[in-house]
């Protein structure tokens, strides 16, 4: 008898505590619908294709992970990708698609800043969230409430690599080099570095500019073939800056890797993979923390829900570093600053 009381007694207790804990995932309410959609702008072709592909692979890969658990609200994500062939016409037919006919509720995407900056102006009229995992150039989130970036300006990265470059080799005069035709080389050679420079003291004896007519060429060096080999021991002492260290030991950054290099024959991913990554998990957050309903109707409302909820991130955790949006609706972590080092890449980064 006085076991079956002590019994009683603890199942009393378990009940008790049972109710007293708040419920698993308790923001996220039960969606409407048949799946949870989220747009994708990514660069499958044309010049800008490896960062496209291993974007879209890194995005699947959260995709899977979130609906093998449960998904979003009870629903599947539906990731819709089109392939904006590195070109700003394509990407701004395939952003239109996504949100008037497709219906998404946000994207991923598009990569480079030419693309970026030629959808910004119509998201003030199709309100709809678009969130880059690899532009760079200053200034293109502050044309519309709805443009976002998962990653560094090339101000920000830069800054500290300068700042490192400059304490090591103490240099009174420079001449910048920069691409005519990348958006972001020009900004960089033309307003960043003489900017940076001048910050240190150091004069700019002359700025030469040559035409690649490439896209975002200069974020891809530390992604390009055989740099180090190609440029043997004069490689050595090299600066240059990334948004996301893949060779950082971190739990996450190689599990992440793993798992990547598995799907894209070893080979590891430019920043852009581990940010389009992270941008995925972000959504999952906003979705179930803004209250969104997914109904047809409340499409309009859906959306700014989510606008809002991205727009105040603050140290959300991601492979690439953690997530905090600035004034501007950029990404404002912190840079790896990496230099090369008996033939292999450093971060130095203080």
């Amino acid at each position: 008898m006085r076991n079956s009381n002590c019994v009683a007694t603890a199942a009393i207790v378990v009940v008790a505590l049972l109710l007293a804990l708040p419920p698993r995932n308790a923001d996220a309410a039960k969606l409407e619908g048949r799946n949870v959609k989220i747009g994708c702008l990514v660069p499958l072709t044309g010049k800008g294709a490896e960062w496209g592909q291993t974007a879209k692979i890194s995005m699947e890969m959260a995709v899977e992970e979130i609906n093998a658990n449960g998904g979003i609200g009870g629903l599947p994500i539906d990731l819709i990708c089109y392939d904006t062939q590195t070109l700003e016409p394509e990407g701004l037919k395939a952003f239109s698609r996504l949100v008037e006919r497709d219906k998404v509720l946000a994207i991923s995407g598009p990569c480079f800043s030419s693309v970026f900056e030629t959808i910004a102006p119509q998201l003030d009229r199709l309100k709809t969230v678009i969130n880059s995992y690899c532009s760079a150039k200053p200034g293109l989130s502050a044309m519309s409430k709805w443009a976002f970036r998962n990653t560094l300006t090339s101000d920000k990265q830069l800054k500290p690599v300068v700042a490192a470059w400059v304490e090591e080799y103490h240099p009174k005069k420079v001449v910048i080099i920069y691409d005519a035709e990348d958006a972001v080389s020009k900004a960089e050679g033309v307003s960043v570095l003489p900017a940076l420079f001048k910050a240190h003291g150091i004069e700019v004896l002359e700025s030469l500019s040559y035409r690649t007519n490439d896209t975002d060429y200069s974020a891809q060096v530390t992604s390009a073939p055989g740099f180090i080999e190609i440029a043997g021991k004069a490689a050595e002492g090299t600066y240059m800056s990334t948004a996301a260290w893949i060779d950082d030991p971190r739990h996450e950054v190689q599990a992440y890797l793993k798992k990547f290099m598995a799907r894209n024959n070893g080979k590891a991913p430019p920043y852009g993979g581990p940010r389009a990554y992270d941008i995925i998990y972000s959504y999952k957050h906003c979705f179930e923390k803004a209250g969104i309903t997914n109904r047809p109707a409340d499409l309009d409302s859906d959306r700014d829900k989510i606008r809002e909820c991205l727009g105040a991130l603050k140290q959300f955790p991601g492979v690439a570093g953690e997530i905090t949006m600035d004034e501007n609706r950029d990404g404002a972590g912190a840079s790896a600053v990496l230099k090369v080092v008996n033939g292999k890449y450093v971060n130095v980064a203080k």
